[in-house]
């Protein structure tokens, strides 16, 4: 009996099969992460370059008509593919600093989605002088994960982006 046990012992065959078995869980997790991670930082990154591309073609116009800020907003919804689209909301003002006074006041606003820019005069604060303006788009994106298990429920991303005209003091939008 005591020969039957040493033999049992001894014998190291399957012992990577065992470990292999062991470890493939750990393994195939870390690897649904990295997927998962990868997916979330270049939602981000969409994000980021989604309302820094509307706030710079905004500010390369002189005048602006309603459906001309629709264009833009179409054209910097384009950054975000190959992420679904129709989670992305954008929101844009025009900041004037009156001429007297250099206080900051909401020129204009525009939206893509039903975006909007919370609180623009407060953003736009010392950012201008008297008859300047800036231009402030915020972009939103609600993040659905695709495992669930790495990540539960949704995020919502948010990038903010201030820029002055580059022609004129501002950007009229009529």
């Amino acid at each position: 009996m005591l020969l039957v046990l040493n033999k049992f012992f001894e014998d190291c065959r399957g012992v990577a099969a065992m470990e292999f078995a062991l470890t493939a869980p750990f393994l195939a997790l870390m690897l649904l992460g990295v997927a998962e991670l990868n997916n979330y930082i270049t939602a981000v990154r969409k994000v980021s370059a989604a309302a820094y591309t509307a706030a710079d073609l905004i500010a390369q116009e002189t005048d602006l008509t309603s459906s001309e800020l629709s264009e833009l907003f179409q054209a910097s919804r384009l950054v975000i593919h190959p992420l679904d689209d129709t989670d992305l909301t954008l929101g844009a003002s025009s900041v004037r600093y009156d001429d007297t006074t250099g206080d900051p006041s909401v020129d204009w606003t525009g939206s893509y989605n039903g975006g909007s820019v919370s609180s623009a005069t407060t953003l736009a604060t010392g950012l201008g002088s008297a008859g300047e303006s800036v231009i402030i788009v915020t972009a939103s994106y609600t993040y659905t994960p695709i495992y669930s298990l790495i990540l539960s429920g949704t995020l919502t991303l948010s990038e903010t982006s201030i820029t002055r005209p580059r022609y004129l003091d501002y950007v009229g939008l009529y």
